[in-house]
């Protein structure tokens, strides 16, 4: 076990070492400041021009509840819609609507739709949102569209479902949804910065020398009697 003594002086290296290490990295700030700068253009200009654009169109539909023969709105009729929501999330991708939807935009199969189509439901609402993303603002406007107006036909022709409507048609845009070049820029920066830091602590670590006296006496095992100022 340690005394009292030894445990100062481990702290006491310890805290000289952490101070040691901030020093080292401080020393390399130049090249730390280039490296950011340098991974951060690369993230810009990386994004900008070797990542093609990707465009979103969304549509939603609505759910509306079905009314009792009374006219009002009872607690079964709320909960059958519910487990409709949730089965019309299911079945907006499924091979039979995607299918059909390659057809009509050009695509080759089912596959390659539902890679491209996002459905979420917003929660404690009726609301389902239908969102296709493609690197062709058109296709995607199409895609989204031509998806909600499949699965409704579907839904009328087998289910007999006639209480959907189209809230909100998808609209061609073109501003780009994606890539984020903020966001790219940001990451390469802190990939430079974690480089910078980590070559500057490298550099530390494996540094050998005898810095100070005091290390050249626990290094050598004998008293240090005089040493030559730097000039």
């Amino acid at each position: 076990m340690y005394s009292e003594l030894d445990k100062d002086e481990v702290i006491n290296e310890e805290i000289i070492d952490l101070a040691e290490l901030f020093r080292s990295i401080f020393k390399h700030i130049r090249l730390i400041i280039f490296l950011c700068l340098l991974f951060a253009c690369g993230g810009f200009f990386g994004t900008k021009l070797l990542i093609t654009p990707t465009y979103t169109a969304s549509t939603s539909i609505y759910l509306t509840p079905q009314i009792s023969e009374s006219g009002s709105l009872d607690y079964n009729s709320q909960m059958a819609n519910s487990k409709l929501v949730t089965n019309a999330v299911n079945l907006l991708t499924q091979n039979n609507i995607m299918s059909e939807v390659a057809k009509d935009v050009g695509l080759e199969s089912a596959s390659s739709v539902k890679k491209l189509v996002t459905v979420t439901n917003e929660s404690d609402t009726e609301i389902i949102t239908i969102s296709a993303t493609t690197t062709d603002p058109k296709l995607s406007k199409n895609i989204a569209n031509d998806t909600v107006s499949t699965f409704i036909r579907t839904m009328q022709k087998n289910l007999n479902v006639r209480n959907i409507e189209v809230v909100d048609k998808a609209k061609l845009s073109y501003i780009p949804s994606g890539p984020n070049v903020k966001k790219n820029t940001l990451l390469a920066t802190m990939i430079g910065f974690v480089i910078g830091c980590g070559y500057a602590t490298l550099r530390f670590l494996f540094d050998n020398r005898l810095r100070t006296k005091e290390e050249a006496e626990k290094y050598l095992g004998i008293p240090v009697f005089c040493e030559i100022p730097e000039l």
